[in-house]
């Protein structure tokens, strides 16, 4: 399983901490989210900061990067302020 860490807005408006989920692409495992937590919008997921194993995962790439057994995708509302 895959454990999906949620952080900023995306975990205080869906009150959600983290998710088990199977493994596959990091495009799969957010396709996972939205179905189990349909109160998070996949708009919200592929714009947020992701981390895997606590590297900075970027760009369009990241979506086809395959997640394996134990490891950890976080994800962190972009923020936003002036």
């Amino acid at each position: 399983m895959i454990t999906v860490k949620f952080f900023g807005l995306i975990s205080v408006d869906s009150n959600i901490r983290q998710l088990l989920v199977k493994e596959g692409t990091v495009r799969e495992v957010l396709n996972e989210v939205v179905q189990s937590c349909p109160n998070i919008s996949e708009q919200l997921l592929t714009q947020a900061i992701m981390f895997l194993n606590n590297q900075h995962i970027t760009g369009k790439k990241r979506f086809s990067v395959v997640l394996k057994e134990g490891d950890e995708l976080a994800l962190l509302s972009p923020s936003s302020g002036g």
